[in-house]
């Protein structure tokens, strides 16, 4: 009888954690279907930087140049990627998922705007302080 009551709380107690891991499975939310956070961080980062630097910022047709040491740094879209390219040549690709961008001039910076492909939206704005950089 001990036995058979041992062996029901066991059951009892195992089953008692099924609604949990159904409420886990069921409820999960897809984590490619949204801009990664961490990617975007990294992204504003690297063009806070980049824009911070450069000697010439330009938006041209959705398209952001920028004039550093010589180069020309372009950021564009391509598919549903936001690409970065080293004079015209290279392909490394920023963030994924990408529904619309846009590059906006405010002041002495630019403005960041995407859309990914879900319809959330990211904002950030990039200036530089020390000198009239953007055309």
């Amino acid at each position: 009888m001990i036995e058979m009551l041992f062996a029901f709380s066991i059951f009892c107690i195992i089953v008692s954690f099924l609604p949990l891991s159904f409420r886990l499975m069921l409820n999960e939310v897809p984590f490619e279907k949204r801009i990664q956070r961490m990617e975007w961080e990294v992204f504003t980062s690297q063009i806070k930087k980049e824009v911070r630097m450069s000697t010439n910022i330009t938006v041209l047709n959705q398209t952001l140049l920028l004039q550093k040491d010589g180069q020309t740094i372009i950021y564009e879209k391509y598919g549903t990627n936001l690409r970065r390219r080293v004079d015209y040549t290279g392909h490394e690709i920023l963030l994924q998922n990408v529904g619309t961008f846009q590059f906006e001039k405010i002041g002495n910076g630019v403005r960041v705007k995407v859309v990914d492909k879900y319809g959330h939206e990211y904002r950030e704005d990039f200036q530089v302080f020390i000198r009239d950089v953007v055309s």
